[in-house]
């Protein structure tokens, strides 16, 4: 304690930096949270195989280093790092420059519109696309007319709903019959054709809630059975062509249908959900007597029922809205207990999906009212939209994290939601779109604009594919900006140069690698670095040498808390660390140097004599050092599910906090033997720290959730 007083102005200063770095890192964190800025991508989250990769190339970056230092190549160690350095300073830079200059994004609300004089009954894949009925005739609607109203949609086509003999049918039920649909009304069985809804194929006086055309064959699904239609005879069933299906189903309950192929049918109603095999041939047995064969099913927890449920493209499915060649579609069926279950359909067979993991962390705790798989922006990322408990929420990413929440609707039935996407007029020259949100409920109607660039590019770049690619002005001072700080680094190194620029890059790297993998990964990560730092520091000692060569080439891979006032970075010369671990003087981690003990504790032997530095002395840490904890913290931010508060905060802030203090708690051990005179390697200290205050924080707010994020290797 006596040592850690007498050094209290460098250990607080480096303490301070320690949290500042980390600290700014959380502040830039919404910039960067986002699918493009990942470093492998969405995929790349989960991926054991990635962080091996990450942890090769540090290896890699260390010996070329080393190698080329002892062949005097330290220029080109110098312009190499200083490029690297200026791109991670870079992503630090150009989020501050955005919030300062930038117009923020408008908070996304719902607006009243005139309510919809109709029932919405069925929303295509496409969730642009939807066909409502208002009691006479049948509409297919598809994109609004415009950005000012967002529910003047388009009409494709209209079909009356009276027949011959002058009134209309009863409930309605659609199925998505692949290249067509097709309607029933309790006694009448019509088939359209998608494009223009050209009235085909049409059965009279057939007792029809839901049906669907297979082959040659048209089928109608009454109560509990399906029934082949017998186009001469449509009133009188065939016994031989009728099947029962599962006691839970109820035609009177449909939810939804859905043709997955020509030989099979998916159907979801309040009770049961599931993929029925279409018969080929007819039975021998009597009415009732025969069950249809059920390829997949699942049913609501008892006491449950489904409330809402979407057939659409899948998250995970790589799909493009312009190139939709996946095979994979996700069902998506919600309750009335507030469970949210996903199940992926590859083609051949349902599967569960492991993606989907909303009642391990309890997202939600009412009714799921309405569900949506759509691309708010046309860029090819799928994201799940849920309308429950008063609010709209949308969750993006391969591990779906929380991105949107808009107040509303407020309804105590179904929900249904479209989303469209309107050209943006201002940005018609490179084809931007806004994404248009729309629910309607029984008697409301409501639009939200969920995607509009409000900030004006300074000039606009095309790539060789013909993508247009902004670019803004923030960004363009960001990188003026860095350049400044680099060419400042070059001719006058001194520590508070050093310091400003390392806070700076060592944030950017720590929110670009946190937003990258979900906590798991980065907590194999940091034990993998701890005890590559253990090895490096005690055994080899290899990082000795490289801390050499970056003090000596002045370079900001790490911090500087100077001890004295008269201290100068400048006068720091080539083997700093080195002579330190012959001296037996206190270090600090691999990099870090503090005044020797004088209190009588038995130190080595005295060092040799050598001449006294005319400035101050210093204490110095790793970059490296902060930016493993930080990751952790920016992982836990990003990634961890998020809906409730615990101790008041927001519970990814309160994971990340809680990991920000177990840290910061290993800084302080590690400085107890740095006072001391005993060289430390500084990562598992700091990195055991870190990691067990996220799971102490993590596992009180979140549950087992903190560690469940479907890991593969590849």
């Amino acid at each position: 304690m006596n040592e850690m007083a007498d050094q209290w102005r460098s250990m607080g200063g480096m303490a301070v930096m320690f949290v500042g770095t980390i600290l700014l890192s959380i502040y830039i964190q919404p910039f960067w949270d986002r699918p493009e800025s990942r470093a492998f991508g969405e995929a790349g989250t989960t991926k054991v195989g990635l962080i091996g990769l990450e942890f090769i190339l540090i290896l890699v970056f260390t010996a070329l280093i080393i190698w080329l230092a002892k062949r005097g190549l330290q220029v080109i160690i110098k312009w190499g790092v200083l490029f690297i350095l200026w791109i991670s300073l870079s992503y630090a830079m150009i989020p501050l420059a955005s919030y300062a200059i930038d117009i923020p994004q408008p908070d996304v609300d719902y607006r009243d519109e005139m309510a919809l004089d109709a029932e919405v009954l069925f929303v295509d894949l496409d969730p642009s696309s939807f066909i409502v009925t208002n009691g006479t005739h049948l509409i297919k609607m598809s994109e609004p007319s415009g950005i000012d109203n967002g529910t003047s949609a388009v009409e494709e086509w209209n079909f009356s709903l009276y027949r011959d003999g002058g009134y209309p049918g009863d409930g309605i039920g659609i199925i998505d019959n692949l290249e067509t649909y097709v309607m029933c009304d309790g006694s009448r069985w019509q088939e359209f054709d998608k494009s223009d809804g050209t009235p085909l194929t049409s059965h009279v006086d057939v007792s029809c809630v839901e049906g669907f055309s297979s082959g040659d064959n048209d089928w109608a699904i009454y109560n509990k059975y399906l029934q082949k239609v017998d186009p001469f005879h449509p009133s009188i069933p065939s016994h031989s062509w009728a099947y029962n299906l599962p006691e839970q189903f109820n035609s009177g309950e449909f939810i939804q249908g859905s043709m997955l192929n020509e030989n099979t049918l998916l159907l979801v109603s309040y009770g049961w959900a599931g993929v029925i095999e279409i018969p080929d041939s007819q039975h021998n047995g009597e009415f009732g007597d025969v069950n249809a064969t059920i390829l997949w099913q699942t049913f609501p927890d008892s006491g449950d029922a489904f409330s809402a449920s979407t057939f659409g493209y899948s998250p995970w499915s790589g799909y493009n809205w312009w190139n939709a060649n996946s095979t994979d579609r996700m069902l998506m069926l919600g309750t009335e207990n507030g469970q949210l279950y996903g199940y992926v359909w590859d083609g051949t067979e349902m599967n569960v999906e492991k993606h989907i993991k909303f009642n391990e962390n309890d997202a939600f705790d009412s009714v799921i009212q309405g569900i949506m798989l759509g691309d708010d922006q046309r860029d090819g990322r799928i994201d799940v939209w849920v309308a429950s408990g008063g609010q709209t929420r949308m969750f993006s990413g391969w591990v779906m994290v929380e991105s949107l929440t808009i107040e509303g609707p407020v309804s105590q039935g179904p929900i249904d939601m479209i989303l469209h996407t309107i050209d943006a007029p201002a940005w018609d020259e490179i084809g931007i779109e806004d994404g248009i949100l729309t629910s309607y409920t029984v008697n409301t109607s409501h639009s939200a604009v969920v995607a509009t660039p409000v900030n004006q590019p300074a000039l606009i770049l095309q790539d060789s594919t013909g993508y247009w690619i902004p670019i803004y002005w923030s960004q363009i001072i960001a990188l003026v900006a860095s350049t400044i700080l680099m060419i400042a680094l070059t001719i006058r190194p001194e520590w508070y140069v050093v310091n400003t620029t390392g806070i700076l890059t060592g944030a950017g790297v720590i929110t670009i690698i946190g937003v990258s993998f979900v906590p798991t990964l980065i907590v194999i990560f940091m034990v993998v670095a701890a005890v590559y730092d253990y090895y490096a520091v005690y055994k080899s000692k290899h990082m000795l040498d490289l801390a050499d060569t970056m003090i000596s080439l002045k370079l900001p891979i790490l911090l500087v808390a100077p001890q004295d006032k008269q201290y100068s970075f400048l006068d720091e010369g080539e083997d700093t660390m080195s002579r330190v671990e012959n001296d037996v003087a206190p270090s600090a981690n691999k990099k870090e140097r503090s005044k020797k003990s004088d209190d009588g504790i038995p130190m080595a032997p005295p060092p040799s004599p050598r001449p006294k530095k005319s400035g101050g002395d210093a204490l110095f840490m790793g970059l490296g050092d902060v930016i493993f904890p930080g990751m952790l913290v920016i992982s836990a931010l990003t990634f961890l599910p998020s809906g409730s508060t615990f101790m008041g905060l927001d519970e990814p802030m309160f994971v990340a906090i809680g990991t920000l203090i177990g840290g910061l708690i290993g800084y302080f051990v590690l400085m107890g033997y740095v006072a001391m005179g005993r060289p430390q390697a500084g990562l598992p200290l700091l990195n055991g720290g870190s990691i067990l205050g996220y799971l102490i924080t993590g596992l009180l707010a979140i549950g087992t959730g903190a560690l469940s994020f479907g890991i593969t290797i590849f």
